[in-house]
């Protein structure tokens, strides 16, 4: 993904405050509303237009795995498996009749569930979506079933050559409870029972750990009467503590398969977590990586003519932050590829940014930000995930990107490359 793209708003991290009432607060975009319903976190951003997104982010996604590395992707799996009042065939069948795209996505931090409907069907949505929050059953035949789903998942991910390459460097610079990905293993997936998702759910999916983001043509009062006809359950039991970020190995690994006939290189780096700085190291992020005007694409594919595949990304939560540069070859290249992306790195940091080259970044983040606001699902997702993680709205975002100095754009990128890295090399 591109630096700042709409869909990393959701990986931001910084301790803002919700200054929550019984009533909506506006923010800085005035026709933002946010409140607590019965400890739920609320977001409403009116938009017009036939169509209601909406996204029920929990936090409960693979950083709380624990004993059972895989267990938060097994329990979205689940989620559509059936309810204590509907079975799999009814809940989807019901998802069908209202005509809406129906799906969820787990990350590091949390697990998603969204529905984008017409306005006039938001009342059945919500309560659909209630269902599956409040009432998942973990019946065991559907378990074991969908269970084998995933694992033939795991195996499709297992032999892309890059995804191998990205899933051993991000376990090998974390430790702990990031240090896994997030759809677990073959032998972990295998050891979760029943007992542990449904577990898993008491325990995570509670209010205190929740956002309800609404975005598109509903009206205030509509979606007011939703929430309090179907989200009002409570439950007693206090949420997990949050496991601690850890970092693991640095430097320098190398990763050697018997099949394939390229080589891969990339390198991650921990990014200073405040808010501006994330966005300045964004910026700069921009300017070096993937898109075929920044510096690492032309260094790979113009000046040494090495590969086709490059990329660069950002990905946090509300403790961490890390940017991600890679590059792919041919075999035999890896060595080169990693020093061509450590110089890259570092020449931008000595030479910084011209005028030209910040204007060109922040007319690029200004169009994905003016996609975004055209996209309800998108805008619910973003506004959802990231309140989890107490990052701006995307209209506060944009206008941080918009007056950053270039002063600090540099400064943040020199001490992300500063910073604890570790490099793959796979050959």
């Amino acid at each position: 993904a591109p630096a700042l793209a709409p869909s990393a708003f959701p990986r931001a991290c910084q301790n803002l405050p919700w200054q929550y009432s019984s009533a909506a607060i506006a923010m800085r975009d005035g026709s933002l509303r946010r409140y607590r319903y019965h400890g739920l976190r609320v977001i409403h951003d009116p938009m017009t237009g036939p169509l209601t997104a909406i996204a029920l982010s929990v936090r409960a996604g693979a950083r709380f795995d624990g004993r059972h590395p895989g267990i938060a992707h097994v329990t979205e799996h689940m989620l559509f498996q059936g309810t204590t009042t509907l079975d799999q065939l009814a809940l989807n069948r019901r998802a069908a009749e209202l005509g809406g795209e129906h799906n969820a996505d787990t990350g590091h931090e949390d697990i998603a569930i969204t529905f984008e409907v017409f306005n006039e069907d938001f009342d059945d949505a919500i309560a659909l979506l209630a269902e599956q929050y409040y009432h998942t059953r973990i019946e065991p035949a559907r378990f074991f079933k969908e269970r084998r789903v995933i694992l033939d998942e795991i195996r499709s991910r297992a032999g892309d050559s890059v995804e191998y390459v990205h899933t051993r460097l991000w376990g090998c610079f974390f430790s702990g409870a990031l240090s896994h990905p997030v759809w677990g293993s073959i032998g972990s997936v295998l050891a979760i029972k029943p007992a542990h998702v449904a577990r898993f759910l008491r325990r995570h999916f509670v209010h205190e750990r929740t956002v309800l983001a609404v975005a598109g043509g509903v009206s205030r009062s509509a979606v007011a009467r939703s929430i309090r006809r179907h989200l009002t359950r409570t439950r007693a039991e206090p949420a997990p503590p949050v496991p601690p970020v850890e970092l693991g190995r640095t430097g320098v690994m190398r990763i050697r398969r018997r099949n394939g006939n390229q080589s891969y290189a990339a390198v991650i780096l921990a990014v200073p977590r405040r808010v501006r700085q994330l966005i300045a190291t964004g910026i700069a992020l921009e300017l070096v990586g993937s898109d075929p005007d920044s510096r690492l694409f032309q260094a790979v594919r113009e000046t040494y003519g090495l590969g086709y595949d490059v990329s660069a990304s950002l990905d946090w939560g509300p403790d961490w932050a890390v940017a991600v540069l890679a590059a792919s070859g041919a075999a035999g290249s890896g060595k080169r590829l990693l020093g061509i992306i450590r110089n890259t790195c570092q020449r931008a940091a000595e030479e910084g940014f011209g005028s030209d080259e910040l204007a060109r970044a922040r007319k690029k983040l200004r169009y994905r930000y003016a996609s975004l606001a055209r996209s309800p699902l998108d805008r619910a997702l973003a506004l959802a995930s990231g309140a989890l993680c107490h990052f701006p709205p995307p209209a506060d975002a944009e206008r941080l990107v918009q007056a950053m100095a270039a002063r600090e754009v540099e400064q943040a990128w020199r001490q992300a490359i500063a910073a604890p890295w570790l490099a793959a090399v796979m050959d």
